[in-house]
Parts: structure tokens; C-alpha cells; sequence
């Protein structure tokens, strides 16, 4: 791989977007473009960033934050990046906000936080008003077992949770702020346990999931239950991540290999699964989970294993539907007049005008969040495929 050629100008620390700065990427004989607009920083009265902040259509970004005066909270900056909206902080009698948050196309942010009667319950809100879709107390559920949330377009949310009763029994729920719909459970003959689900704007929801049979898969759930890929049908893999679902019902996951333990990010239907990387090149150590657009784009990071690892890390981005994987921002880059230590993407993180927003720490000691645009080959206006 060619070394990266970055040309990034120094922007002023700001709370809110002052303007992109621009870099050129080469990699395998290519140069691709990015443009790298600055969201939020630690400058200016927040001492705590979420690692995973979400991105809608528009471009609207939500995330959890810390101030230095110690409140915490969910926040989304506007379409212009120009404002920040408070969708719900320890005012409201909130605490410990999950980074996991996810925006639907209206704005509308949904997240998880303990109440004041130390519950852990789930909201969705919009920066007027908040609405209540899972409260772990009054719906039965395990405090500790809440999982993170999804959103769709419709403002329905699906997520995992254990209940508190005997057995602790897992199940996937979805909720618009009236009753909770029970969509599947475990049980003696099936399903295990599930980890975070996902929600597409046509309903569907997709989850990984252990078996009573020692297996485990990703599969998706709407009319009726379809196995993407499972552990019995693909030996080589131990474990999957937590997975996203795009609009045309394909599947974004990582899959993690028995050799090594090697994550191998995958898109698939019910047709089969397209490896999106090749995971003995780059030999990744690991990566959490991937990002999908309605493109069939997929975005990740890849992340150290521990201190000092050598492996590659960093944001990638692949949208040939093939294996041809773009390094987007990695440590020892330039960014923001200093040097990149860290970065990180969460699940809804790449929007369709191939907008990921991603969190970062650099070396100056400063952090914050910030979107990386891909505008294509040099020379490419469009850059979908």
C-alpha cells in the first residue's frame, strides 16, 4: 500500500463547524478524495465524548457529551452543523447516557439512560419533547440487560432486553411509546440470547443470536425469520458482532474467524453473504462493528487488540461491493492542526451521501467528533456504486 498523502489545513477549535478541510487518500494506485468537517471539540466546555456518534441523511449528528460543569447529555448538531439541539441531559433527572445513540431522517434521536428511581429505560426525542419507549421497572425488564437502541424512519425502535424474572429470559422488543411488541424470545429449542438489534425503515429488524445448540448466527426478522449466515453452515467463524440493516433489507456485519479470531466484515440477504474485506490483508486484530448505507456501502473501524499493537487501524470504507477497502482516517494522520491517536465509528455512522461521522482523540489532547466526506475517486462527482 501506498504511503497516504494528507493536505490538511489547520481549523480553528470550534463547538460547532467552521468550514471542511480537504485530503487526498492513495491507496492500491488510486487517490480518493475527503473533505473532514469538524462537529464538536473538548475546547469548548465538554470534557467527555461518546465514541459512537450517528449521522442521518441530512447530515444531522447526534451524540452523548459531557460538559466541564458535569452535565451530561444527549445532544444533536443541526443540518448546517450550526446549532446544537439538547435532546435530553441531567436536568431532565437523567444519568449514565449510553453512547449508542442512532437519528432517524426526522431528527429524531433515540437513547438509552438511568432515571432517578434507578431505572434503565430507553427514550426517543427531538429536542422539544421526549417520549418514554422502554422503562426496565415498569415493562419487567432487567436494569443491566437493556440493550442498545434503533431507529427507524416511522420512529419505531427495536432493541434487545433480559427480563427480570426467573430464568432471565432474552428477548427483542419493538416500542413507539405505547405498549411494547414482543417480536421474538428465547427458548428451550431456539434462540439463546441476542445482542444489539438493528431496524430498517420497511420494519425488518436484524440480530445476531446464540442457539441452545451451541451455534450462533445473524438473521433477520419481519414476516417471517430468515437465517443470513450461522456458524453450522460456515465453520470457520466463532462469533459475529452487532449488526445494521439497510433499506433493501441487506445485512452489514463482522464476523470474527476461528483462525486467529480475524474480523471479516460481510454484507448478505438470504441469497448469501459478500466478504467486504480480505482479513489476512490488511491482518486486522479487530474491529467492533460495521456501518451500511442504502447504497451497499459499507464503513468500519478497526481497532488494537491492546496498547501497542501494530496490526492496521483506523475508519475504512468500502463501496465497490467487492474487497477494495479506502483508509479514511487513521492514528498518525493529520487532522485539525495535530496528529490523530485514535478513532472510532459506531453502527449508524455512514449516511447515503457517504458522510461517516466518526470520534477522535489527538495527540495535543484534545477530542471530539467530526464527519469525514467521500467525494470519490479524484476526478469521480458520484462517488455510489
Amino acid at each position: 500500500m501506498k504511503k497516504r498523502v494528507l493536505e490538511l489545513m489547520r481549523v480553528a477549535p470550534a463547538l460547532l463547524a467552521l468550514g471542511p478541510v480537504f485530503c487526498q487518500v492513495q491507496s492500491s494506485g488510486k487517490s480518493y478524495a475527503f473533505e473532514f468537517t469538524e462537529v464538536v471539540d473538548s475546547t469548548n466546555g465538554f470534557n467527555s465524548i461518546g465514541s459512537f456518534p450517528a449521522i442521518n441523511n441530512h447530515g444531522e449528528v447526534a451524540f452523548r457529551a459531557a460538559s466541564n460543569g458535569g452535565t451530561e447529555g444527549i445532544f444533536r448538531a443541526g443540518q448546517a452543523l450550526d446549532k446544537l439541539a439538547t435532546i435530553a441531559s441531567t436536568s431532565d433527572g437523567l444519568s449514565f447516557f449510553g453512547d449508542d445513540v442512532a437519528i432517524n431522517p426526522g431528527g429524531v434521536v433515540v437513547f438509552d439512560a438511568t432515571t432517578a428511581s434507578n431505572s434503565h429505560s430507553i427514550y426517543k426525542g427531538d429536542g422539544r419533547s421526549k417520549i418514554l419507549i422502554a422503562d426496565s421497572m415498569a415493562n419487567g425488564l432487567s436494569r443491566i440487560g437493556v440493550a442498545a437502541p434503533s431507529i427507524n424512519a416511522s420512529g419505531n425502535v427495536a432493541f434487545s432486553a433480559t427480563l427480570a424474572q426467573r430464568g432471565s429470559p432474552v428477548a427483542v422488543f419493538t416500542g413507539n411509546g405505547g405498549p411494547l411488541t414482543t417480536v421474538l424470545s428465547t427458548s428451550a429449542t431456539g434462540f439463546s440470547g441476542f445482542q444489539n438489534v438493528a431496524i430498517n425503515d420497511r420494519g425488518t429488524i436484524v440480530f445476531s443470536a446464540s442457539l441452545r445448540d451451541g451455534s450462533s448466527g445473524v438473521f433477520t426478522a419481519s414476516d417471517a425469520l430468515v437465517d443470513i449466515v450461522d456458524t453450522n453452515r460456515k465453520p470457520e467463524i466463532a462469533s459475529f458482532g452487532d449488526p445494521v440493516i439497510n433499506s433493501a433489507g441487506v445485512v452489514a456485519d463482522v464476523a470474527f474467524l476461528v483462525v486467529r479470531g480475524a474480523p471479516e466484515i460481510f454484507t448478505g440477504t438470504a441469497r448469501g453473504v459478500t466478504a467486504r474485506n480480505d482479513p489476512s490483508n490488511p491482518p486486522f486484530t479487530n474491529s467492533e462493528h460495521p456501518s451500511i448505507n442504502n447504497s451497499g456501502a459499507v464503513a468500519f473501524s478497526a481497532i488494537p487488540n491492546f496498547a501497542g499493537d501494530t496490526a492496521p487501524t483506523g475508519i475504512f470504507l468500502e463501496v465497490s461491493g467487492g474487497q477494495s477497502l479506502i483508509p479514511v482516517i487513521r492514528p498518525g494522520d493529520k487532522l485539525f492542526g495535530s496528529i490523530v491517536d485514535h478513532v472510532d465509528l459506531g453502527r449508524f455512522a455512514l449516511n447515503d451521501r457517504f458522510q461517516m461521522v466518526f470520534s477522535y482523540t489527538l495527540t495535543d489532547g484534545r477530542s471530539g467528533i467530526a464527519i469525514a466526506s467521500y467525494n470519490g475517486e479524484r476526478g469521480d462527482e458520484n462517488p455510489s456504486h
